[in-house]
């Protein structure tokens, strides 16, 4: 697991606006030469930021971001029913049409 964490300020009046679209940069770099070495990444949201800001000792001015798990694909039958389940079900994405804003 990779926990992505964010600087907030650059010293106490100065806040970094970027440090989080610069993290996002990074992590979406991390999974490019991981699927070419045959790796695969897993970003997540639903995690206890308290609890790994804790864990890590974090500073008031960080802030965990995100959490990725790094590695190869196991088996989908070694998962319980539901999470096989989940595991094998179609994909679905977002049409574009519904994702970008124009204004003609």
């Amino acid at each position: 697991m990779i926990v992505s964490v964010e600087k907030l300020l650059i010293d106490a009046t100065r806040e970094i606006p970027w440090a989080r679209y610069d993290l996002g940069q990074a992590v979406a770099h991390l999974s490019i030469p991981a699927q070419s070495d045959g790796l695969h990444t897993h970003q997540m949201g639903g995690f206890d930021g308290a609890a790994l800001a804790a864990a890590f000792n974090l500073t008031e001015d960080q802030a965990v971001v995100t959490v990725t798990a790094l590695g190869v694909l196991g088996n989908a039958d070694d998962l319980t029913a539901e999470l096989r389940e989940r595991e094998v079900a179609p994909r679905s994405r977002t049409p574009l049409t519904e994702l970008l804003l124009v204004n003609d």
